[in-house]
């Protein structure tokens, strides 16, 4: 705001010692002091600035004690037209009454009138044009981020239900074989049902600890591999992590670590596993290797490695999955960057 005013001080400054200087009489002060007044209004109030300027320099103009072609007038209408839509017929009425008026007082040098007339209305009509067009330049920019700031809220809400969806979706898949197969064991079969039920109690356990992990994450916006990798080391997996810390932890990144860690839980107990993020020229490459018997089932669509690889390959990328060259399981998968899937 101060350097606003500032500048159309110098504004007026410069108008006065051009136009108005020097002073002879005793009525140009005060009309020097209103268009000053006027011009230093502009960051306030500028349609009474614009006011009080023009009628200062029409004043100066038919007194003969200043020949501002409206230069001043039409720094302050620019204001007015760069933050305000609407009084464009206030503004063309009253440059109209300007210029009927000086010719109708005008001296009888006609042609210097006119001359005089035609560059205020250039000068003015220049200026309104000039700060219309910045306020539709602004306008249109608010208006296309607030349509990316709807988009990325749209994204997100996506995302989550995405991220609640698979982690339900795999949750009650497991949870429904284990209870079919538990349902059929016979009921002296003690032993054999607890371990059914127990695997129920304890996938419904960490489902829930996956959706406070979503829920987090949208509150905070921030992802943490760490409680996946605890899971699976109490599951009696050794797991080794290595990370590149400059990679950016994604909600696809996180999940195909997720999944691959699951798969080894559940095909390779007490396996050792290495899980790898690392940048590529492809991309954010996620390896999880282990080695176990180097096998995995494919669950229904959605759930497991096919519910993965269908979610990874939406977003650009690949997911390779197979016995490794030297023995056990490897996972391999590739998101480009800017999938935030």
């Amino acid at each position: 705001m101060y350097r606003s005013v500032a500048v159309d001080a110098g504004v007026a400054a410069l108008a006065v010692t051009v136009f108005w200087l020097p002073s002879t009489g005793p009525v140009e002060p005060a009309l020097i002091a209103l268009f000053v007044v006027g011009v230093l209004l502009r960051s306030w109030w500028p349609v009474t600035a614009f006011g009080v300027t023009s009628a200062a320099t029409l004043a100066g103009a038919i007194l003969g004690v200043a020949q501002d072609p409206f230069t001043a007038a039409a720094w302050v209408l620019y204001r007015v037209a760069a933050t305000r839509d609407g009084p464009v017929k206030v503004v063309s009425a009253a440059l109209g009454t300007a210029v009927v008026v000086l010719v109708a007082v005008g001296t009888p040098d006609g042609a210097g009138v006119a001359r005089y007339a035609a560059v205020s209305v250039l000068v003015t009509v220049g200026a309104w044009r000039l700060g219309t067009a910045v306020r539709r330049e602004r306008e249109e920019a608010l208006r296309v981020a607030r349509a990316e700031r709807e988009q990325a809220v749209l994204a997100e809400r996506l995302r989550v239900v995405r991220e609640v969806h698979d982690v339900v979706s795999h949750s009650l898949g497991t949870i429904a074989v284990t209870a079919g197969v538990t349902a059929h064991v016979a009921g002296d079969d003690a032993d054999r049902l607890r371990r059914g039920l127990a695997r129920v109690e304890e996938t419904g356990r960490q489902a829930l600890d996956e959706l406070r992990t979503v829920l987090h994450t949208v509150r905070s916006g921030a992802l943490d591999l760490g409680p996946v990798v605890e899971r699976a080391r109490a599951a009696g997996i050794e797991v080794d992590v290595d990370v590149d810390t400059s990679v950016p932890l994604t909600p696809a990144v996180y999940r195909i670590v997720q999944e691959g860690l699951t798969n080894v839980v559940r095909h390779a107990p007490g396996a050792r596993c290495e899980v790898v993020v690392r940048r590529t020229l492809a991309g954010v490459e996620v390896v999880i290797s282990d080695d176990g018997p180097g096998v995995a089932s494919e669950p229904s669509p959605g759930h497991g490695l096919v519910g993965l690889r269908e979610r990874v390959e939406s977003l650009g990328g690949s997911v390779e999955a197979g016995p490794g060259g030297g023995g056990g399981f490897v996972v391999r998968a590739v998101v480009p960057e800017v999938g935030d899937g």
